[in-house]
């Protein structure tokens, strides 16, 4: 039912949070009352004891009518953000002022709204509520993810099986390494010009020298004219047909226009179709198998709950209806 799949899908949603800390509710503010912020705090995981709760709670300000913001306010405002910007944020004393900056002005507000009341209204209740409900059921997600965390053996031997299922997932296809001299096409004089060096490499000098010496990609004829490897459709059509008309390494091709000028080709390797062995993308398929693990755990929490719900179709569909 379509409720079912709603609620489902805020379960499974990854928390990713879009800090409002670095959009300023009060810049004026931040200027004239910005303490040096208290050392901060290791950043919380669901994998180590919270700081936050191991600890006494450290002053960062204060404001008016006795609102303060603690270490545990930045802590649990972070909370639902990437790991990643987590550690930014506590790594950056000013983005912490800014986060507590912000944080107070919301307490301020906070602190006047129930002063004058606005806590009896009941949309506002009804989202202070909600919040509770959000904090407290990613609370107990995080919890539930640590507890279906896999041990290291038993992730390895589930990565292994995923790759063993379908090893075709995992093809990496024919690539071949090749340099190349690139002349500007500007008519017969630039076609002379290749075909001369063509020839002093057939005679013995070095293709790197020259590509050094005479190729306009200046990125690859800084390596000697290296473009490291390629597959299929990674390069312009006539510059890929070429490639693959050379039989060998070091085999030169003759001189073969683009859109971007006239080249010289040196083949330097191939790799055949192969499949990628399991080592070698290893940390992806550990990555991916525990979040298909945690997922599916998640799945199941959610299932094992849809079946004790009860919805009232007729309050629901009186919603629907507009209110005059």
């Amino acid at each position: 039912m379509y409720f079912s799949k709603f609620f489902t899908s805020l379960v499974m949603r990854k928390n990713v949070l879009t800090l409002p800390l670095l959009i300023a509710l009060s810049h004026t503010a931040l200027a004239q009352n910005t303490a040096k912020p208290a050392s901060t705090t290791p950043t919380p995981t669901s994998a180590t004891p919270n700081p936050a709760t191991t600890s006494a709670a450290t002053v960062l300000a204060r404001g008016p009518a006795g609102a303060v913001i603690n270490d545990r306010d930045v802590l649990a405002e972070l909370q639902r953000a990437p790991e990643a910007t987590r550690k930014a944020v506590l790594s950056q004393p000013e983005a912490i002022a800014q986060l507590v900056n912000n944080l107070l002005v919301r307490r301020v507000l906070a602190n006047e709204a129930e002063r004058d009341g606005l806590g009896n209204d009941p949309l506002v209740a009804g989202s202070l509520a909600i919040a509770r409900d959000r904090a407290l059921s990613d609370a107990r997600l995080a919890r539930l993810d640590l507890q279906n965390t896999p041990s290291d053996a038993a992730l390895d031997a589930y990565a292994r099986n995923i790759y063993k299922a379908d090893t075709t997932k995992y093809e990496k296809p024919a690539q071949s390494r090749a340099r190349h001299i690139l002349l500007a096409n500007s008519g017969p004089d630039s076609l002379k010009k290749a075909k001369d060096i063509l020839a002093q490499l057939r005679a013995g000098a070095s293709f790197e020298e020259m590509a050094k010496s005479h190729s306009t990609d200046t990125g690859s004829a800084a390596r000697g004219g290296d473009l490291g490897f390629f597959g299929p459709g990674k390069m312009v059509r006539p510059f890929e047909d070429a490639v693959n008309a050379l039989a060998k390494p070091g085999d030169l091709s003759e001189p073969i226009e683009s859109q971007f000028g006239l080249h010289i080709i040196r083949l330097d390797e191939r790799r055949e179709k192969a499949i990628q062995p399991f080592e070698e993308i290893r940390t992806q398929l550990l990555d991916e198998s525990r979040a298909a693990i945690i997922n599916d755990a998640r799945m199941q929490k959610v299932q094992s709950m849809n079946k004790d719900f009860v919805f009232e179709r007729e309050a629901i569909e009186a919603l629907t209806k507009p209110t005059r």
